[in-house]
């Protein structure tokens, strides 16, 4: 009798299976009159299975089912696939070789827990640990692979993915570096779309004010860009006016993208609707949402990667009073005053540079 396609089962479900049929021949049972009733379920094999191996089971169903979908959708992406691993990577460490039913909410939510007192992303990644135990749970259930999804119990007993008021961002190198990396990979867009999403993290401005960047505001001679933040009107806390030294790496981009739309007032000008309509919110968001950074890195959370990177990384050490400033934040000296806004202009220039060296140096080790 068969045991299933070469490609289509493993080598512990062959062993598994011949088992079986050898211990259903010993009892005087009819293994293919029992194989027959089993393929109702392609899953009955992990009836009495760990953790590990259905939340593996669960991972190959997601991405098989994506791939054979009639909506030609495309697969999920390599970010995705390494923070499903990392997730649940987490959860098989401390019960992957306890089996679905033996395993407690209790449990479950003390890994959870764990994670979340970590490091600076531990927050978001122990919520979604939780949620992804919930997904193989609510699968093996629905398969019969276990009696009750114990992850349920745990809902609402975490800090939320995104809790407080900060937006999601990465602060560490690695994660950084992989983030640049599948952004500078990414093609699924518009060249002018892609070319304002990979710029975003060599200037860490706003959103919208890279969006509604004007080339009338490009100082060509001085390599700067000076604009009004659009969140800067009427706030005692941002400045009126932004000048952003710009890294000979935003120059060179920015000469590039100038034979696009050079003729037209907005750098990343529209290309579709109103001619004085630059590229929207939406774009960028999915973007993101679509390399697999959902809750993870947001646009508008590359101004706090570049501080933090800023201020902590060896080779960089820039001043909380620096970075401040080419946020755009004001900030008061030591009698009170507010700093002017080319205060430490020469040690921005400086800085600027070093952090496009910087990243471009980080997305260069994630290639290998």
């Amino acid at each position: 009798m068969m045991l299933g396609k070469v490609e289509d089962i493993s080598l512990y479900e062959v062993k598994y299976k011949a088992e079986t049929i050898l211990n259903t021949v010993a009892n005087g049972s009819d293994p293919k009159a029992i194989q027959q009733k089993e393929q109702v379920n392609k899953y009955a094999h992990l009836k009495n299975a760990t953790f590990a191996d259905i939340a593996q089971a669960w991972r190959d169903h997601k991405t098989s089912s994506r791939q054979q979908s009639k909506s030609k959708k495309p697969a999920f992406s390599e970010s995705t696939l390494k923070f499903w691993d990392l997730c649940l990577g987490y959860m098989c460490r401390d019960i992957g070789d306890l089996r679905m039913n033996d395993i407690t909410s209790e449990m479950i939510l003390s890994v959870c827990e764990a994670i979340q007192h970590n490091d600076n992303q531990a927050t978001f990644v122990g919520a979604s640990t939780r949620l992804y135990t919930e997904k193989v749970f609510s699968f093996a259930v629905a398969r019969g692979l276990c009696d009750k999804n114990v992850a349920i119990d745990t809902r609402g007993e975490l800090a939320p993915a995104n809790s407080g008021n900060h937006l999601p961002a990465i602060t560490k190198p690695d994660q950084f570096a992989t983030l640049l990396h599948d952004m500078s990979n990414f093609k699924g867009a518009n060249k002018l779309t892609l070319e304002a999403m990979n710029l975003l993290p060599y200037v860490f401005v706003r959103s919208i004010d890279l969006r509604s960047m004007r080339w009338q505001d490009i100082d060509w001679d001085n390599d700067t860009w000076a604009f009004s933040p659009t969140k800067g009107e009427g706030r005692d806390d941002m400045v009126s006016h932004l000048v952003v030294p710009l890294a000979t790496q935003v120059i060179a981009r920015l000469r590039n993208i100038q034979s696009i739309t050079g003729h037209k007032e907005y750098v990343f000008a529209s290309m579709r609707g109103s001619s004085n309509a630059y590229i929207s919110k939406a774009t960028m968001v999915q973007i993101f949402h679509r390399l697999g950074y959902k809750d993870v890195q947001c646009a508008h959370g590359f101004r706090a990667s570049a501080k933090t990177l800023l201020m902590e990384q060896p080779e960089l050490r820039y001043s909380d009073i620096v970075t401040e400033l080419q946020l755009g934040h004001r900030i008061k000296d030591t009698h009170g005053g507010a700093y002017n806004r080319l205060d430490e202009i020469d040690t921005r220039v400086q800085m600027m540079q070093d952090w496009a060296d910087y990243i471009d140096k980080l997305r260069d080790y994630a290639k290998t």
